[in-house]
């Protein structure tokens, strides 16, 4: 696709945000103010543009709002907010899991949409993901401890946020012919043993290493599912462990990535390594 028109929803080109009171329009990039409840502006708004990118955090409102637009406006592609895990694979071992987001994609592809799923796996930054928010490796901060599923070794894919801005850019651009379904990135893969030694460096600290297996968190995982009462960020985080314990192919790993896609060589951009 050659300089496609492309739309940004819920984030700061055209872009579409709440409010453009405080923000200033480029060459190149434009804010329009829309919002989800008004669904007659929204769709005023995205109409004629080529590739359409929520960064909106789904909801059933929102979704059933963005469902009935795209189907009037009928962008070439349409990437939906759900970066983070390899949804449908996790979803064999933990039914139930993030069904909001992959359900939201179902039905705009069934409307003869191109449907682009982004899968980022784990994200990492300092200040937030896997150097502060570490649950989800099987840290627990307060008990100093660091809890193994099986191996310290089980391998988990990590993107930082540089490059998952860079990646996506990049895809738009690409001809929709050759996009996948399923669009799968990763900036570096580690081991969980790489993420608490890496806590331990940047806090000072030791960890208790303690022992369990990835059966035993699928288990409790499952059983967490079935009386959960909506999201809750400690249960999520469990979520997410229990996933990626599972290994390879079932989340936050995968055997084949789509990085040559939007970046053949690393030639566009350099991957951000594991730091």
């Amino acid at each position: 696709m050659s300089k496609p028109s492309v739309t940004v929803i819920g984030s700061a080109g055209l872009v579409v945000t709440r409010s453009a009171a405080d923000k200033k329009d480029t060459a190149t990039l434009k804010y329009v103010e829309a919002d989800l409840g008004n669904e007659t502006k929204l769709a005023e708004v995205l109409k004629g543009r080529d590739v359409i990118v929520s960064l909106a955090s789904p909801s059933p409102e929102g979704n059933a709002v963005l469902e009935k637009v795209l189907t009037q406006v009928r962008p070439q592609v349409y990437i939906p907010s759900q970066f983070g895990s390899d949804l449908r694979p996790a979803q064999q071992k933990l039914p139930g899991f993030q069904t909001l987001k992959t359900d939201h994609a179902d039905k705009v592809r069934a409307q003869g949409i191109k449907v682009v799923e982004v899968v980022t796996s784990y994200f990492i930054g300092e200040g937030h993901f896997l150097t502060e928010i570490v649950a989800h490796a099987g840290i627990d901060r307060d008990a100093g401890t660091v809890t193994y599923a099986d191996s310290p070794q089980t391998k988990i894919a990590i993107s930082y946020l540089p490059d998952v801005g860079n990646a996506v850019a990049t895809l738009v651009s690409v001809d929709p012919l050759q996009m996948p379904d399923v669009f799968r990135m990763q900036s570096d893969e580690i081991t969980y043993e790489d993420v608490a030694k890496k806590f331990e460096n940047d806090h000072g600290v030791t960890l208790q290493v303690k022992h369990t297996t990835s059966d035993e968190l699928l288990a409790k995982a499952n059983e967490m599912m079935k009386v959960s009462q909506g999201f809750v960020l400690d249960e999520f985080l469990f979520y997410l462990w229990a996933v990626s314990a599972a290994g390879r192919d079932f989340g936050n790993s995968y055997s084949k990535n789509d990085n040559e896609l939007v970046n053949p060589g690393g030639k566009l951009f350099p991957w951000t390594k594991f730091h």
